[in-house]
């Protein structure tokens, strides 16, 4: 039911999701160990929601709400991706706001609990997979990048995270990614 919901959130407000770029170019590939890439990303603002119970499709809700124009200019922003879930800490899902916008002209969330962040440049290992993503995949490609960072004697922080490429209808060619902070 709640996949329905986002759907039709989705259908509803216009197809925002088409402006999902699926080619991140915020990054740049440093090295290239198997399928593990290593890259250093430009820094970047962020809508983030946290809730003590990792529940992406509310969290989804939530953060999708404020771009849709739940915000204090009742302004649209458009969808970027990577969606990227954090998956240590308080689970955060965060959105990725356009390059356009900084911490001084994101508009102020209706919703209290969304927060405007800025990411720092950082440097990740990053290591691709298809379909939608699960738990059961998360762990296994989690499993996959430690291994060929520990063959590699490339440190990490142990911070991972799950970044989703494409809108939810999208159903052949998705592409997902689990990425770890490096030292």
């Amino acid at each position: 039911m709640k996949k329905y919901i986002i759907l039709t959130l989705i259908v509803v407000s216009g197809f925002t999701f088409i402006s999902f770029n699926m080619y991140d170019n915020s990054y740049t590939i440093l090295q290239k160990f198997d399928d593990v890439e290593v890259r250093t990303y430009k820094p970047a603002y962020y809508a983030s929601y946290a809730k003590l119970e990792a529940d992406s499709n509310s969290q989804f809700r939530v953060l999708a709400n404020y771009i849709f124009g739940g915000n204090e200019k009742e302004e649209q922003i458009s969808m970027t991706s990577p969606v990227n879930m954090k998956l240590y800490g308080q689970q955060e899902m965060l959105f990725k706001m356009p390059e356009n916008y900084d911490l001084k002209n994101l508009p102020t969330p209706n919703n209290s609990q969304i927060k405007m962040m800025k990411m720092e440049k950082r440097k990740i290992a990053a290591i691709k997979f298809s379909g939608y993503s699960n738990a059961s995949k998360v762990d296994k490609y989690k499993s996959l990048l430690i291994e060929v960072l520990k063959e590699n004697k490339i440190r990490h922080q142990d911070k991972f995270e799950l970044l989703v490429y494409d809108a939810p209808y999208k159903i052949f060619n998705r592409r997902n990614e689990v990425i770890v902070l490096l030292n």
